[in-house]
């Protein structure tokens, strides 16, 4: 890369940061890190998920991932289920707890982007999603 694309990426990253610091300090986030809220994210979509699954969905390690989810549900926010494929095995799905906190943190989060969102032209808004779009459906199909 050169200095000038090093240059924009560190102040996208800074500007990333700052939107993310925004979203969190306009709700209380229930004592959740980042890295359990994208869990909590995933199982909000597409519960139940076995550990494995969702240490892949989330693109980290299986015991990174149980961490994360152990801590999930010592605050009583994940669940561990029986597998009715598998007795041997459990499934993580949200508790009520877990799905009303999630909600709560994403629909602040969700008006922080949109306040964001509406500072700009609205041409300018459709070619940020375009961008991003394509740039995370590249990034993801790795």
């Amino acid at each position: 890369m050169s200095a000038e694309t090093d240059a924009l990426a560190a102040r996208i990253q800074s500007l990333a940061t700052r939107i993310l610091r925004l979203a969190r300090r306009s709700q209380s986030d229930g004592g959740i890190g980042s890295a359990q809220y994208s869990a909590m994210a995933v199982l909000h979509t597409d519960a139940p998920l076995s550990l494995v699954e969702l240490a892949r969905r989330e693109r980290v390690s299986h015991p990174t991932m149980s961490r994360v989810v152990a801590s999930l549900v010592r605050q009583g926010l994940v669940a561990r289920i029986a597998n009715p494929d598998d007795r041997r095995s459990r499934l993580l799905a949200l508790t009520g707890e877990g799905r009303a906190l999630y909600e709560r943190i994403s629909a602040a989060r969700i008006q922080v982007t949109a306040a964001v969102l509406s500072l700009l032209k609205p041409e300018t808004v459709e070619d940020v999603v375009a961008a991003l779009s394509m740039v995370t459906q590249r990034l993801e199909g790795d």
